[in-house]
């Protein structure tokens, strides 16, 4: 298997997180990201990936759980059957903004609030980015407010995607916002395992 990854997701927030979690295991580096705008086209392409990670390019691919229920049934609803071995087929609970709000000291920092403001469970919100959004509206930054928070039928700001990008490579850390965030977590544990698998 090659020490390099394919990464997959669905915004540029998912490609950022994507990027850190591989950034922490030496042995891998990333190949190519790729953007899917929404979750359609990774839908579309998930079978293409797993082919791609049974034949020894190893693909990490990053998707929110949204309104389903649950991570594996997500994974079968989508591709059929388990995924193989170097398919990182993983689910953000319930999207990615929940992971970024998992790391609390870095997250108060960025929207210059109070720690105590941050969700202790992220991944039980019903809708993390709103939350998110709602909290940068607190933000004592005004750059932050305008830049997150949406102008007219927009669902983001428009400086949303570059803010939380920058956040995420330059502050977020991904070992703080496990402890708070199951699902990275895991994720965490299987790009670990793919480095040892590649480094074997």
């Amino acid at each position: 298997m090659l020490p390099t990854v394919y990464l997959a997701a669905e915004d540029v927030p998912g490609l950022a997180v994507g990027r850190k979690l591989v950034a922490e295991q030496p042995a891998l580096s990333v190949y190519r990201d790729k953007n899917g705008y929404g979750f359609g086209n990774l839908k579309n392409k998930v079978s293409s990936y797993d082919q791609m990670g049974a034949h020894g390019l190893p693909v990490l691919m990053l998707t929110d759980l949204d309104t389903a229920p649950c991570p594996s049934g997500k994974i079968v609803a989508w591709l059929g059957r388990a995924p193989s071995a170097g398919f990182l087929f993983r689910i953000c609970v319930r999207e990615v903004e929940a992971w970024l709000l998992a790391d609390h000291e870095a997250m108060a920092a960025f929207l210059k609030i109070k720690e105590d403001r941050l969700p202790t469970a992220p991944e039980g919100l019903r809708d993390p980015k709103a939350e998110l959004i709602k909290l940068a509206q607190k933000s004592k930054d005004r750059k932050i407010r305008v830049g997150l928070m949406p102008v007219g039928s927009a669902p983001i700001g428009p400086y949303y995607n570059d803010l939380l990008s920058g956040y995420i490579s330059e502050h977020w850390s991904v070992a703080r916002a496990a402890a708070r965030a199951p699902s990275l977590a895991r994720a965490r544990r299987r790009v670990a395992d793919l480095a040892t698998a590649v480094a074997a």
